[in-house]
Protein backbone atom coordinates (compact mmCIF):
# COMPACT_ATOMS: atom_id res chain seq x y z
CA UNK A 1 0.00 0.00 0.00
CA UNK A 2 3.12 2.54 0.84
CA UNK A 3 4.50 1.60 -2.20
CA UNK A 4 1.28 2.33 -3.97
CA UNK A 5 0.78 5.53 -2.43
CA UNK A 6 4.19 6.69 -2.91
CA UNK A 7 4.17 5.88 -7.14
CA UNK A 8 0.03 7.93 -7.17
CA UNK A 9 -1.23 4.14 -8.45
CA UNK A 10 -3.41 3.97 -5.38
CA UNK A 11 -7.23 3.93 -6.10
CA UNK A 12 -9.53 6.33 -4.20
CA UNK A 13 -10.53 3.25 -1.34
CA UNK A 14 -7.07 2.00 -1.06
CA UNK A 15 -5.68 5.85 -0.30
CA UNK A 16 -8.31 6.07 2.55
CA UNK A 17 -7.41 2.63 3.73
CA UNK A 18 -3.88 3.70 4.06
CA UNK A 19 -5.05 6.55 5.57
CA UNK A 20 -6.99 4.64 8.17
CA UNK A 21 -3.50 2.20 8.94
CA UNK A 22 -1.54 5.07 9.40
CA UNK A 23 -3.85 6.47 12.36
CA UNK A 24 -4.33 2.98 13.77
CA UNK A 25 -2.20 2.35 17.05
CA UNK A 26 -1.42 -1.21 16.17
CA UNK A 27 0.22 -0.65 13.08
CA UNK A 28 2.94 1.83 14.26
CA UNK A 29 5.61 -0.58 14.59
CA UNK A 30 5.16 -2.00 11.59
CA UNK A 31 4.46 1.31 9.27
CA UNK A 32 7.56 2.69 11.04
CA UNK A 33 9.67 -0.70 9.81
CA UNK A 34 8.43 0.51 6.35
CA UNK A 35 9.26 4.20 6.78
CA UNK A 36 13.28 3.18 7.94
CA UNK A 37 13.28 1.15 4.72
CA UNK A 38 12.27 3.44 2.77
CA UNK A 39 14.25 6.47 4.38
CA UNK A 40 17.17 4.65 3.76
CA UNK A 41 16.55 4.17 0.16
CA UNK A 42 15.83 7.73 -0.61
CA UNK A 43 17.80 10.76 -1.62
CA UNK A 44 18.20 13.41 0.75
CA UNK A 45 15.44 16.52 0.77
CA UNK A 46 16.19 20.15 0.57
CA UNK A 47 13.28 20.90 3.24
CA UNK A 48 14.06 22.71 6.46
CA UNK A 49 12.22 21.76 9.38
CA UNK A 50 9.82 24.30 9.33
CA UNK A 51 8.30 23.13 6.31
CA UNK A 52 8.37 19.53 7.10
CA UNK A 53 6.18 20.34 9.96
CA UNK A 54 3.64 22.33 7.52
CA UNK A 55 3.36 19.37 5.45
CA UNK A 56 2.99 17.50 8.32
CA UNK A 57 0.47 19.02 10.04
CA UNK A 58 -1.31 18.51 7.09
CA UNK A 59 -1.43 14.64 6.79
CA UNK A 60 -2.13 14.40 10.72
CA UNK A 61 -5.06 17.08 10.58
CA UNK A 62 -7.63 14.16 10.16
CA UNK A 63 -9.85 13.75 13.44
CA UNK A 64 -9.13 10.08 12.84
CA UNK A 65 -5.45 10.21 14.42
CA UNK A 66 -5.97 10.28 17.66
CA UNK A 67 -3.28 13.07 20.11
CA UNK A 68 -0.96 10.29 20.98
CA UNK A 69 -0.52 8.54 17.38
CA UNK A 70 0.62 11.91 17.02
CA UNK A 71 3.73 12.08 18.76
CA UNK A 72 4.60 8.85 17.70
CA UNK A 73 4.71 9.26 13.88
CA UNK A 74 5.86 12.80 14.31
CA UNK A 75 9.61 12.22 13.87
CA UNK A 76 8.88 10.46 11.02
CA UNK A 77 5.88 11.74 9.16
CA UNK A 78 7.10 15.16 8.78
CA UNK A 79 10.39 13.93 6.64
CA UNK A 80 8.57 11.28 4.57
CA UNK A 81 5.84 13.45 3.69
CA UNK A 82 8.63 15.70 2.02
CA UNK A 83 9.80 12.73 0.33
CA UNK A 84 6.25 11.60 -0.83
CA UNK A 85 5.11 15.24 -2.07
CA UNK A 86 7.92 15.93 -3.71
CA UNK A 87 7.96 12.43 -5.55
CA UNK A 88 4.18 12.25 -6.65
CA UNK A 89 3.13 15.72 -6.47
CA UNK A 90 0.14 15.30 -4.80
CA UNK A 91 -1.01 17.67 -2.37
CA UNK A 92 1.07 20.66 -1.34
CA UNK A 93 -0.47 23.79 0.56
CA UNK A 94 -0.34 27.26 0.92
CA UNK A 95 3.14 27.53 -0.45
CA UNK A 96 5.02 27.23 -3.54
CA UNK A 97 7.42 23.99 -3.84
CA UNK A 98 11.09 23.95 -3.71
CA UNK A 99 11.61 21.66 -6.99
CA UNK A 100 9.41 22.19 -10.13
CA UNK A 101 5.96 21.54 -9.05
CA UNK A 102 4.88 19.68 -12.76
CA UNK A 103 7.35 16.47 -11.76
CA UNK A 104 4.30 14.49 -10.35
CA UNK A 105 6.55 11.11 -10.57
CA UNK A 106 10.17 10.99 -10.55
CA UNK A 107 10.06 7.47 -11.17
CA UNK A 108 8.25 8.39 -14.37
CA UNK A 109 9.54 11.89 -15.09
CA UNK A 110 13.12 13.66 -15.38
CA UNK A 111 14.29 16.91 -14.84
CA UNK A 112 17.77 17.49 -15.91
CA UNK A 113 20.01 20.55 -16.33
CA UNK A 114 22.10 19.82 -19.20
CA UNK A 115 24.39 23.16 -19.02
CA UNK A 116 24.22 26.06 -16.77
CA UNK A 117 21.46 27.52 -18.52
CA UNK A 118 19.68 24.98 -20.03
CA UNK A 119 16.79 22.13 -18.66
CA UNK A 120 15.53 19.44 -20.30
CA UNK A 121 12.04 17.70 -18.97
CA UNK A 122 10.92 14.55 -19.67
CA UNK A 123 8.11 11.86 -19.31
CA UNK A 124 7.82 8.11 -19.68
CA UNK A 125 4.68 6.98 -19.07
CA UNK A 126 2.84 9.64 -18.19
CA UNK A 127 1.98 13.56 -19.33
CA UNK A 128 3.56 16.64 -17.86
CA UNK A 129 2.68 20.42 -17.36
CA UNK A 130 6.01 22.48 -17.85
CA UNK A 131 5.95 26.21 -16.88
CA UNK A 132 7.93 28.59 -19.74
CA UNK A 133 10.33 31.43 -18.34
CA UNK A 134 7.82 33.58 -19.64
CA UNK A 135 5.10 31.92 -17.94
CA UNK A 136 3.66 29.74 -21.19
CA UNK A 137 2.85 26.24 -20.58
CA UNK A 138 3.85 22.88 -22.33
CA UNK A 139 1.89 19.65 -21.80
CA UNK A 140 4.20 16.95 -22.72
CA UNK A 141 2.61 13.69 -23.85
CA UNK A 142 4.46 10.44 -22.66
CA UNK A 143 7.58 9.35 -24.15
CA UNK A 144 8.31 13.07 -25.07
CA UNK A 145 10.62 15.42 -24.03
CA UNK A 146 11.29 19.40 -23.96
CA UNK A 147 14.50 21.77 -23.90
CA UNK A 148 14.38 25.44 -22.92
CA UNK A 149 16.49 28.11 -21.30
CA UNK A 150 16.01 29.17 -17.50
CA UNK A 151 15.94 32.51 -18.73
CA UNK A 152 14.39 33.22 -22.43
CA UNK A 153 16.79 35.85 -23.84
CA UNK A 154 16.11 38.18 -27.36
CA UNK A 155 14.38 34.95 -28.66
CA UNK A 156 12.02 32.62 -27.51
CA UNK A 157 13.43 29.18 -28.34
CA UNK A 158 12.66 25.33 -27.01
CA UNK A 159 13.51 21.98 -28.71
CA UNK A 160 10.43 19.19 -28.61
CA UNK A 161 11.24 15.77 -29.30
CA UNK A 162 7.93 13.44 -29.25
CA UNK A 163 4.48 15.29 -28.66
CA UNK A 164 3.41 18.61 -26.85
CA UNK A 165 0.59 21.00 -26.53
CA UNK A 166 1.61 24.64 -26.16
CA UNK A 167 -0.06 27.82 -24.95
CA UNK A 168 2.17 30.12 -25.33
CA UNK A 169 1.96 34.35 -23.56
CA UNK A 170 1.86 36.94 -26.56
CA UNK A 171 4.08 39.11 -26.58
CA UNK A 172 4.63 41.16 -29.92
CA UNK A 173 8.72 41.76 -29.15
CA UNK A 174 9.42 38.14 -28.77
CA UNK A 175 8.27 35.25 -31.05
CA UNK A 176 8.02 32.05 -29.44
CA UNK A 177 9.51 29.11 -31.75
CA UNK A 178 9.65 25.40 -31.27
CA UNK A 179 12.02 22.94 -32.76
CA UNK A 180 11.27 19.81 -34.39
CA UNK A 181 13.99 18.37 -36.62
CA UNK A 182 14.06 20.48 -39.67
CA UNK A 183 10.77 22.14 -39.08
CA UNK A 184 10.40 25.21 -37.14
CA UNK A 185 7.29 26.28 -35.40
CA UNK A 186 6.48 29.99 -34.51
CA UNK A 187 4.23 31.89 -32.75
CA UNK A 188 3.83 35.36 -30.87
CA UNK A 189 0.84 33.91 -28.14
CA UNK A 190 -1.58 31.14 -29.20
CA UNK A 191 -2.18 27.35 -28.78
CA UNK A 192 -1.26 24.54 -30.37
CA UNK A 193 -0.31 21.11 -30.74
CA UNK A 194 2.89 19.31 -31.94
CA UNK A 195 3.42 15.49 -32.81
CA UNK A 196 6.80 14.84 -33.34
CA UNK A 197 8.02 11.30 -32.50
CA UNK A 198 11.39 9.97 -33.96
CA UNK A 199 9.78 6.71 -34.96
CA UNK A 200 7.03 8.93 -36.57
CA UNK A 201 6.71 9.57 -40.58
CA UNK A 202 5.33 12.77 -40.44
CA UNK A 203 5.51 15.76 -37.83
CA UNK A 204 2.03 17.70 -37.04
CA UNK A 205 1.32 20.73 -36.38
CA UNK A 206 -2.64 21.63 -35.06
CA UNK A 207 -3.04 24.77 -34.19
CA UNK A 208 -6.59 25.24 -31.44
CA UNK A 209 -6.52 29.10 -30.80
CA UNK A 210 -4.37 32.10 -32.71
CA UNK A 211 -1.81 31.95 -35.55
CA UNK A 212 1.22 29.69 -36.23
CA UNK A 213 3.88 29.83 -39.01
CA UNK A 214 5.78 26.23 -39.92
CA UNK A 215 9.18 26.45 -41.84
CA UNK A 216 11.26 24.08 -42.77
CA UNK A 217 14.86 25.61 -42.48
CA UNK A 218 13.90 29.58 -44.04
CA UNK A 219 11.25 28.15 -46.21
CA UNK A 220 7.17 29.27 -45.49
CA UNK A 221 5.39 25.82 -45.39
CA UNK A 222 2.53 27.28 -44.50
CA UNK A 223 0.43 29.94 -41.94
CA UNK A 224 -2.13 27.93 -39.93
CA UNK A 225 -5.56 29.41 -37.98
CA UNK A 226 -7.62 27.41 -35.42
CA UNK A 227 -8.68 23.91 -36.89
CA UNK A 228 -6.16 23.93 -39.54
CA UNK A 229 -2.83 21.42 -39.54
CA UNK A 230 -0.07 20.79 -41.51
CA UNK A 231 1.40 17.36 -41.90
CA UNK A 232 5.01 17.40 -42.99
CA UNK A 233 5.94 14.25 -44.83
CA UNK A 234 9.43 13.42 -43.26
CA UNK A 235 10.70 11.17 -46.69
CA UNK A 236 14.93 10.41 -46.14
CA UNK A 237 16.16 10.74 -49.66
CA UNK A 238 13.04 12.04 -51.01
CA UNK A 239 11.60 15.32 -52.19
CA UNK A 240 9.84 16.25 -48.50
CA UNK A 241 5.83 17.23 -48.77
CA UNK A 242 4.03 19.50 -46.77
CA UNK A 243 0.21 19.34 -46.97
CA UNK A 244 -1.84 21.63 -45.13
CA UNK A 245 -5.79 20.61 -43.93
CA UNK A 246 -8.57 22.14 -42.06
CA UNK A 247 -9.47 19.95 -39.11
CA UNK A 248 -11.56 19.78 -35.67
CA UNK A 249 -8.67 20.64 -33.68
CA UNK A 250 -9.97 19.14 -30.47
CA UNK A 251 -9.80 15.67 -31.91
CA UNK A 252 -6.07 16.05 -31.99
CA UNK A 253 -5.53 17.53 -28.31
CA UNK A 254 -7.98 15.15 -26.65
CA UNK A 255 -5.15 13.13 -25.27
CA UNK A 256 -4.64 15.63 -22.71
CA UNK A 257 -8.15 17.29 -22.51
CA UNK A 258 -8.66 15.09 -19.08
CA UNK A 259 -5.95 15.95 -17.04
CA UNK A 260 -6.32 18.17 -14.26
CA UNK A 261 -2.77 20.53 -13.54
CA UNK A 262 -3.54 23.05 -10.13
CA UNK A 263 -0.47 24.26 -9.07
CA UNK A 264 -0.90 26.77 -6.25
CA UNK A 265 -4.62 27.47 -6.67
CA UNK A 266 -7.54 28.15 -4.59
CA UNK A 267 -10.24 25.72 -4.05
CA UNK A 268 -12.86 27.84 -5.55
CA UNK A 269 -10.37 28.33 -8.79
CA UNK A 270 -10.02 24.84 -8.88
CA UNK A 271 -13.87 24.15 -8.43
CA UNK A 272 -14.59 27.05 -11.44
CA UNK A 273 -12.40 24.39 -13.58
CA UNK A 274 -14.39 21.27 -12.38
CA UNK A 275 -17.57 22.78 -12.58
CA UNK A 276 -17.18 24.12 -16.23
CA UNK A 277 -15.37 20.44 -17.18
CA UNK A 278 -17.96 18.00 -15.70
CA UNK A 279 -21.34 20.80 -16.50
CA UNK A 280 -22.16 20.39 -12.88
CA UNK A 281 -23.29 23.14 -10.36
CA UNK A 282 -21.23 23.41 -7.78
CA UNK A 283 -21.56 26.05 -4.87
CA UNK A 284 -19.97 26.58 -1.47
CA UNK A 285 -21.33 27.28 2.11
CA UNK A 286 -18.40 28.83 3.78
CA UNK A 287 -16.72 31.57 1.69
CA UNK A 288 -13.54 30.57 4.26
CA UNK A 289 -13.07 27.17 2.40
CA UNK A 290 -13.00 29.20 -1.46
CA UNK A 291 -9.50 30.61 -0.26
CA UNK A 292 -7.64 27.56 0.82
CA UNK A 293 -4.52 26.98 -1.89
CA UNK A 294 -3.17 23.89 -2.81
CA UNK A 295 -1.13 22.00 -5.75
CA UNK A 296 -2.54 18.89 -7.28
CA UNK A 297 -1.88 16.86 -10.17
CA UNK A 298 -4.58 14.51 -11.57
CA UNK A 299 -3.88 12.35 -14.50
CA UNK A 300 -5.46 9.04 -14.98
CA UNK A 301 -8.92 10.59 -16.02
CA UNK A 302 -9.90 10.78 -12.40
CA UNK A 303 -13.75 11.37 -12.03
CA UNK A 304 -15.40 14.37 -10.14
CA UNK A 305 -16.42 12.46 -7.24
CA UNK A 306 -12.66 10.86 -7.04
CA UNK A 307 -11.40 14.71 -7.33
CA UNK A 308 -13.36 16.17 -4.66
CA UNK A 309 -12.74 13.70 -2.34
CA UNK A 310 -9.40 14.53 -2.68
CA UNK A 311 -9.10 18.18 -2.60
CA UNK A 312 -11.41 18.37 -0.12
CA UNK A 313 -9.74 15.65 2.32
CA UNK A 314 -6.96 17.82 2.27
CA UNK A 315 -8.79 21.37 2.31
CA UNK A 316 -10.55 20.65 5.46
CA UNK A 317 -14.11 20.54 3.31
CA UNK A 318 -16.64 18.44 3.20
CA UNK A 319 -18.67 17.74 -0.44
CA UNK A 320 -22.59 16.67 -0.75
CA UNK A 321 -24.23 15.47 -3.96
CA UNK A 322 -27.81 16.23 -5.42
CA UNK A 323 -30.07 16.37 -8.31
CA UNK A 324 -29.17 20.07 -8.51
CA UNK A 325 -25.40 19.85 -7.87
CA UNK A 326 -22.50 19.81 -5.47
CA UNK A 327 -22.32 21.38 -2.22
CA UNK A 328 -19.09 21.82 -0.47
CA UNK A 329 -19.19 23.02 3.30
CA UNK A 330 -16.96 22.92 6.02
CA UNK A 331 -14.33 25.88 7.47
CA UNK A 332 -11.64 24.79 4.99
CA UNK A 333 -7.73 24.89 5.15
Amino acid sequence: MLQKYIHRSCTTAEFQEFMELVADEGAHLYIDKLLDDYWEKSDPVPLDQRKADQIFNQLIKSPTVSAGRQQKIKTWWGWVAAILCIGISLVWFNQKTVVVPELANVQQKQLQVSSDSTIIAKTTNEHQKVTLPDGSTVILNKHSSITYPKIFGKERNVILKGEGYFDIKHDEHKSFTVYTGKIKTTVLGTAFNINAYDEAKNIKVTVTRGKVSVLEQETLLGVLTANQQIIFQVLEGKDQKAKVAKVDAKAFVQWQENDFFFDEVSMEEAIQILSAKFNVPITFTNNGAKKCRFTATFLKGESLDEILKVICSFNNAQYQTSATGVTITGDGC
